[in-house]
């Protein structure tokens, strides 16, 4: 698959997680987004050798609050 839609994918995903997040948690699209785009777990979705990006966006969602644990935790 190309660069160009594999980055479709990983947009596609972080606009559906960012959405989710902030209706989940009752926060703002902008917080959600800053959290979101600050973490890891968005590093990881766009290296393309991860295979996060095959992903959906609940699983990218979990993803992210399981790193954001071992981090605070």
């Amino acid at each position: 698959m190309s660069f160009e839609k594999m980055n479709i994918c990983a947009d596609m995903i972080l606009t559906n997680a960012i959405e989710d997040m902030a209706e989940e948690e009752n926060i703002s699209i902008e917080e959600s987004r800053n959290r979101l785009l600050s973490s890891n777990a968005c590093k990881c979705l766009y290296n393309f050798d991860s295979g996060l990006w095959k992903e959906g966006s609940d699983y990218f969602l979990d993803y992210y609050r399981k790193s954001e644990q071992k981090v605070s935790g």
